[in-house]
């Protein structure tokens, strides 16, 4: 269950990389001139035909917004999935979505409990309110109902059509495997040949210091020294 749930989780990495990639190329492609409206719907139908589902026009725009509002790609949380960040992307207030951003992975929010939150105006009655304590135990009852289960995680609507996989609700386990896979040997292979998946967020230390590698792989087939 744990390789299971570390295969997704790289997936889901790898999907809000590519979004905000993709952002980023639409905007530096506007800043060079090119009309909006003509560029989104030839860079649509392109990645539609490469990639598959999941690069429409409305999303194209998500991943304008996303670039635009989070230009720091380091600055992303690895806890928070594209799902995640689209719901973000209709925050208003700055102060406002950087707070929903640092409780959704303080609190290990699933997309559905952010929505509820937001939805809800969580931050905003906090603000006013003289009992925070009492807004934010209701708000944690409300959230009762809504946690989340791997099954649910790998239903999510967004991650399947990334992965090109229809049938939402439907999908069998080992054809959501063959997608993840399918993903993830791409993208090793984009590295070369001989690598193998580390970890995530790797801890070193230096000196007085503590940093983090955000993904750590292996060449097996590099000669070691004897």
């Amino acid at each position: 269950m744990q390789v299971r749930t570390q295969a997704l989780r790289a997936v889901d990495a790898i999907q809000v990389q590519t979004c905000w990639e993709i952002g980023r190329h639409i905007v530096e492609f506007e800043q060079q001139g090119q009309a909006r409206a003509t560029y989104g719907a030839r860079l649509a139908e392109r990645l539609t035909q490469e990639f598959g589902r999941g690069f429409d026009a409305s999303n194209l725009r998500n991943m304008r917004m996303f670039f635009q509002t989070f230009p720091i790609r380091d600055a992303l949380r690895h806890e928070l999935s594209w799902t995640h960040y689209r719901r973000l992307l209709r925050v208003e207030s700055e102060a406002a979505r950087q707070w929903y951003v640092s409780e959704a992975v303080r609190q290990n929010w699933s997309s559905r409990a952010l929505e509820r939150q937001i939805s809800t105006l969580y931050y905003e009655r906090l603000l006013a309110s003289q009992d925070k304590a009492a807004v934010a135990s209701e708000a944690d009852a409300l959230l009762a109902p809504l946690r989340q289960t791997p099954r649910e995680f790998v239903r999510d609507p967004v991650l399947l059509e990334f992965l090109g996989l229809p049938g939402t609700g439907r999908l069998l386990d080992s054809d959501l495997e063959q997608g993840l896979m399918d993903k993830l040997q791409a993208f090793l292979l984009e590295l070369d040949k001989g690598f193998a998946f580390v970890a995530r967020q790797q801890s070193i230390s230096t000196g007085n210091k503590d940093f983090y590698i955000d993904l750590v792989f292996y060449n097996y087939s590099i000669p070691r020294a004897v």
